[in-house]
């Protein structure tokens, strides 16, 4: 119930400010609520590098094995994830979860379409470098507020070899796709060697940030831009590597409405309402990029400005929780797993 009054009073919220969506389409249109394209294949290159993985120096220089520990099981968590029973995944993940924080992931919205769709692939840093410092160029080039470009000395360029782990080391990861990236691990660390923390996305940073550095994370997943912003200059944590590679989708909220497969489909957003869910973050500023690329003008609509008819008008969301059919927009670019969760409840609802 809590839910459908936040998507009432969200979608007052956006007429009321920003009056009507700007698409128009005839009356015949049917409205729906599916996915409508992805923006990592708008992207390419197999995706773009969304979250990373980093470790503290002190943990790199003074237990290597704990280090190949860790990287080995990033590297076998695409594997584990295509062919491990979703229902597994829920419950192993449920031991990590924060008290009082509701997971992203239940056994009703965990599928094997929507593993897929989180892009789960561990990339080693060595391997990883200019892919990521191209992708940050190219949010950098957007706004130079909320990320950076990190040092060369960020990117760990070692060769951890396995052997005995000395320590007992923090694990922490951002609710929604990243934490699947753990599932493998926490369902194969015996012992105490480490322990796992899925956190709320928004308090992430916080975990590599305090100035007591012995309460800091000793792993961390992060956005990659955050990563590059806190921790670039390498000095106290280098990124180990990329652990998924985009996970966002476009949703379209009325039948007539086109999909957007390719970069050259972004001109149909032009005089749409685009609701954007983490737009100061890897999400909203990659599809920036991706606008500024297609030459397909924008704007972001806030209470100051209105929707106009010669620009792709993007408003904030604050997280996937508030988008929805009624929620006021024409299109929506929202993660996984509310994507796909979201597309067969409207579906269920209207057969």
């Amino acid at each position: 119930m809590k839910f459908f009054k936040r998507i009432i009073l969200c979608s007052l919220l956006v007429l009321s400010v920003f009056g009507m969506a700007s698409c128009t389409l005839p009356d015949s249109s049917e409205p729906v609520f599916e996915i409508a394209g992805s923006l990592q294949t708008l992207y390419g290159e197999g995706g773009y590098p969304q979250a990373v993985l980093v470790a503290k120096k002190s943990v790199i220089d003074g237990d290597p094995a704990a280090v190949a520990a860790m990287t080995s099981y990033m590297q076998g968590a695409d594997g584990y994830l295509s062919g491990a029973d979703p229902a597994a995944v829920v419950t192993d993940l449920a031991k990590a979860y924060a008290d009082g924080l509701e997971p992203s992931f239940n056994a009703k919205n965990l599928t094997k379409e929507v593993i897929k769709n989180c892009s789960v692939k561990f990339t080693a840093a060595a391997a990883a470098k200019e892919t990521v410092k191209t992708f940050l160029t190219k949010l950098l080039a957007v706004s130079e507020t909320f990320t950076a470009q990190p040092a060369d000395g960020f990117f760990y360029q070692g060769n951890s070899e396995a052997g005995t782990q000395t320590g007992k080391y923090t694990v922490f990861a951002p609710d929604g796709a990243p934490a699947l990236a753990l599932a493998y691990a926490v369902s194969e660390t015996e012992g105490d060697a480490f322990t796992y923390h899925i956190v709320a996305a928004g308090t992430i940073p916080a975990q590599v940030s305090n100035q007591d550095e012995a309460k800091n994370a000793d792993f961390c997943i992060l956005p990659v831009n955050i990563a590059a912003k806190l921790l670039g200059t390498g000095e106290r944590y280098e990124m180990l590597g990329v652990v998924t590679n985009g996970n966002m989708y476009f949703m379209r909220t009325r039948s007539d409405q086109s999909k957007i497969n390719s970069k050259a489909d972004l001109k149909s957003l032009v005089g749409c309402t685009v609701g954007v869910v983490q737009i100061d973050n890897v999400p909203g500023l990659t599809l920036r990029s991706l606008l500024d690329e297609a030459k397909v003008p924008y704007q972001i609509v806030d209470s100051d400005a209105k929707p106009a008819a010669d620009k792709v008008n993007l408003i904030a969301f604050a997280d996937a929780k508030t988008v929805g059919p009624g929620a006021g927009c024409d299109y929506y670019l929202c993660p996984e797993p509310a994507a796909t969760a979201k597309a067969t409840a409207f579906k269920n609802q209207n057969q």
